[in-house]
């Protein structure tokens, strides 16, 4: 592996990165503990799982295990990978808590978490189990509130904060990360959480075509700049269903996003055991393109 993981931080921006994404729908333990193995062995980057209750599907049922809980017991089984969830929604903790639990995992691992964290989205999920589903407006502004409540508590001994609606009351905070940051991803489009994404985020992982992909990332330029941010700092990575039908498509699929800024590639593989494209494709075709675009 060139260059190997950069816990705390980006990995340097000409190194490409891979993941696999296995969201725990229909997924038993079993099968999440082997493909993670698997990612492990194989030489990915990183592993995920989600944050979601049920299945997303239409019948949602089927085993779906909790993915905190998840992430603490996969980071104790392996010991390269780093992992997060994709992404954790905000509205199902309070904040406060999500963080305890997020440097909690980070130190199971040994500092190897990326704190994914979304606004949250899945109104039937909030129904289901009970949980406030407010409005787009009021997710994006709880948003806004809880990404300067991590930061405030990722740097201070005890953190106050009163915002409209989240208070910390002179609350300590120990451990903190073990690097002393947890990489931040967020995966929107959206203006005002575009904002915050170049206010807040390490990564982004953004979707579309190649075009729509390019357009996307300069708008998040463009937010970086009007705040006095460098837009480099903030990687930019894509989770795709695409690329894992054969080997030539997979190629394909990195080259193209590698050309508008991609660095970070996440694949959603297929529940069951790991088919032989994508086990060639670990073991043949990712270190290839490692080689290929190392430095570029």
């Amino acid at each position: 592996m060139i260059g190997g993981p950069t816990y705390g931080k980006n990995p340097p921006a000409d190194q490409i990165t891979f993941g696999i994404v296995a969201g725990q729908h229909r997924r038993t333990l079993s099968e999440m503990r082997e493909q993670w193995a698997f990612a492990e062995e194989t030489g990915w980057d990183s592993a995920w799982a989600f944050d979601h209750f049920f299945s997303l599907r239409d019948e949602e049922m089927g085993p779906c295990l909790d993915g905190w809980t998840l992430l603490g017991g996969m980071a104790e089984r392996t010991e390269r990978l780093q992992m997060g969830l994709l992404v954790t929604g905000l509205t199902h903790r309070n904040p406060a808590i999500l963080f305890k639990q997020a440097v909690t995992v980070d130190h199971l691992s040994g500092g190897r978490l990326i704190f994914g964290i979304g606004a949250s989205w899945n109104e039937r999920e909030h129904e289901a189990y009970g949980i406030e589903f407010p409005s787009p407006k009021v997710r994006v502004d709880r948003f806004g509130e809880a990404m300067e409540m991590f930061r405030r508590m990722e740097n201070q001994e005890r953190t106050t904060l009163e915002s409209e609606h989240y208070s910390l009351v002179n609350a300590p905070f120990e451990p903190k990360p073990v690097h002393g940051h947890m990489p931040v991803l967020v995966g929107s489009r959206g203006k005002r959480m575009m904002r915050y994404i170049a206010q807040y985020a390490d990564q982004w992982d953004g979707n579309g075509t190649p075009e729509e992909y390019a357009a996307h990332s300069q708008r998040l330029d463009e937010t970086c700049r009007e705040i006095g941010r460098d837009p480099a700092e903030i990687r930019r990575g894509l989770t795709s269903n695409a690329g894992l039908e054969s080997e030539d498509a997979f190629r394909k699929h990195v080259a193209d996003y590698h050309a508008v800024g991609v660095r970070t590639f996440l694949y959603r593989i297929p529940e069951g055991p790991v088919n032989k494209t994508i086990q060639s494709i670990a073991e043949r075709v990712i270190p290839e393109l490692r080689e290929q675009f190392s430095g570029v």
